[in-house]
């Protein structure tokens, strides 16, 4: 029996009792929204409050005590927590999906993670300064430094994203997982937006990694990970790198409807005492009001049908290179449908919204930060799918996947 099972963490049965339980969390993220930005992070209080409901285990195995719900799940509960505080929202989107990839380990090394029902796990996509090398019995990880680690003050173990330099020379890109005390954290996250995250900078002097805590990429990419061989759920053989991106797409939509809910209350305000022709001449604001409002809706909508259809595949490393493609086009889509609805409420919010005080100005500075994630990058994610319906090969600088 695992001793994090003394500790009853809640296991959904369905996405809607998830969404529900989040829902019920918003006034908590909303009344710590500021001090998390000015703080540069999200209270441990919150994370705590998040971790007691069970949703950091959303996409974690049943055998470990998770709820071991898909994708849609993921997207939706990312964008309820979101509406209260992006930061928050990104950190759960986070998190919670490296949750996911933890599941894709070692059985044992799994185990180690999962015992503890409130350890989450941040990571470092690309690590960057000497490339780690194999050692008898593991790797040796020394002089590397990795940026953006968000939610490091959280988190009990960092996934260290690198390439393996072989003895011949070659070079294996591997997922290494650490404790977090084998790293150095840089205090150095000084941002426009989602300033709450505290995706610091971290650097590794001389660490030991063993074997059971590496994860060939080549391996996840095509559904043959030891953990995707041990749990039988469709869900762990997701498509990769592809679930990567869409674990962080409910952010900017949960985001950008506290943009859409900050500018609606500020407006009621500005329009109390007016006659009511004065308020007939508002039709302008009338229109923004309902465009973002489409835009964030059919952003929302577009990213539910796609985590649905991936959930539903059995074997998701399977899909064909234009589903990818046609994946990776949606989540930029969606991101920037977002970002340009917020900014045009922005544009319409007056003088007032320029202050530090604002909601509406933390959202827009999020939003954009949010934005601006590789995850989301519009011109990238447009070419893929453009050479992707076109019929022409991609490009060696994308990664499509198997």
């Amino acid at each position: 029996m695992n001793p994090g099972a003394a500790i009853a963490r809640p296991v959904f049965a369905s996405r809607s009792e998830a969404v529900s339980r989040a829902r019920e969390l918003i006034p908590l993220l909303r009344e710590k929204a500021g001090s998390a930005d000015a703080n540069r992070d999200v209270a441990a209080e919150t994370i705590a409050a998040i971790s007691s409901a069970g949703l950091f285990r959303l996409m974690a195995p049943k055998e470990f005590g998770g709820s071991q719900l898909g994708l849609a799940a993921l997207v939706e509960v990312g964008a309820e927590l979101a509406s209260g505080c992006g930061s928050t929202g990104w950190l759960y989107s986070v998190l919670g999906g490296h949750n996911w990839l933890t599941s894709l380990f070692p059985v044992e090394t799994q185990r180690e993670v999962f015992d503890d029902p409130d350890s989450l796990v941040a990571s470092v996509v690309r690590l960057g300064g000497e490339r780690p090398k194999p050692c008898d019995g593991g790797f040796r990880v020394r002089n590397a430094v990795g940026k953006y680690c968000s939610g490091v003050a959280h988190a009990s173990w960092i996934v260290l994203g690198a390439g393996v330099e072989r003895a011949d020379g070659s070079v294996t890109p591997t997922y290494l997982l650490a404790p977090k005390s084998d790293v150095e954290v840089v205090d150095d996250w000084f941002t426009v937006g989602l300033r709450g995250t505290g995706s610091r900078t971290l650097r590794v002097k001389d660490a030991f990694v063993p074997a059971r805590r590496a994860l060939a990429i080549a391996d996840l990419s095509r559904g043959l990970s030891p953990g995707a061989r041990h749990h039988d759920a469709p869900l762990y053989r997701a498509p990769f790198p592809q679930i990567l991106a869409i674990s962080l797409a409910g952010a900017p939509i949960g985001v950008a409807r506290a943009g859409l809910d900050a500018f609606k209350e500020a407006f009621r305000a500005r329009m109390e005492g007016w006659p009511a022709a004065q308020i007939g001449e508002q039709a302008g604001f009338f229109m923004r009001v309902a465009e973002a409002g489409a835009d964030i809706d059919a952003a929302f909508a577009l990213l539910l049908k796609d985590g649905l259809e991936i959930d539903a595949a059995d074997n998701g490393n399977a899909a064909a290179a234009i589903d990818r493609a046609r994946w990776m086009r949606d989540i930029s889509h969606a991101a920037w449908r977002c970002r340009l609805a917020v900014n045009s409420l922005f544009e319409a919010g007056g003088g007032s919204a320029v202050y530090d005080t604002h909601a509406l100005q933390r959202v827009w500075r999020d939003i954009n930060a949010a934005a601006a994630h590789n995850s989301f990058a519009r011109e990238r994610a447009g070419g893929m799918y453009g050479r992707a319906a076109l019929g022409i090969e991609p490009s060696v600088f994308d990664r499509i996947g198997h």
